[in-house]
């Protein structure tokens, strides 16, 4: 009888081909993005996917990107001190401060829309249409529909 691991080598389970699709798509991402200029890291996407043109509370991105307000907190310091964010006062609530998108920071949230496009592009050819269209509700199925800003972590 062949080891387990051997088996998994051949045969992964589907966590562990979710896991890898997931993988590659964020290196072609951050290739991506790397070849259009824009250095990042994958942990700025919990920042950079989830935050408003207009702002966001650090509340609120904490919650769409499934993290707790202290790691966020030092995500959002990160993309300051790099200059793809900053913090500035929330109109409604003269206490509070909204996570906002600079010049640079848009310019980097639409690369990675242009480079995703791409991507998916990708996987259309490779798979065709139907079968790609196919996985995408799938996928819709095994991931239950939560409101679209949030991405759930457990």
């Amino acid at each position: 009888m062949a080891p387990e691991s051997n088996s998994q080598a051949v045969n992964p389970n589907t966590g562990t081909l979710l896991l890898r699709s997931f993988q590659q798509f964020e290196v072609e991402l951050l290739e991506g993005l790397a070849a259009a200029g824009h250095e990042i890291r994958a942990k700025h996407g919990a920042v950079l996917a989830n935050v408003d043109s207009g702002g966001t509370r650090l509340t609120e991105l904490a919650v769409r990107a499934g993290m707790g307000k202290p790691a966020l907190g030092e995500l959002v310091d990160e993309l300051e001190r790099m200059g793809l964010v900053e913090r500035v006062p929330d109109p409604t609530d003269g206490r509070a401060k909204l996570v906002v998108p600079t010049e640079r920071g848009s310019e980097t949230i639409a690369a990675a829309a242009r480079v995703i496009r791409a991507i998916e592009q990708r996987y259309v050819t490779l798979l065709g249409r139907d079968v790609y269209d196919s996985l995408r509700l799938g996928l819709l199925q095994i991931a239950p529909h939560q409101a679209d800003d949030v991405q759930p972590r457990r």
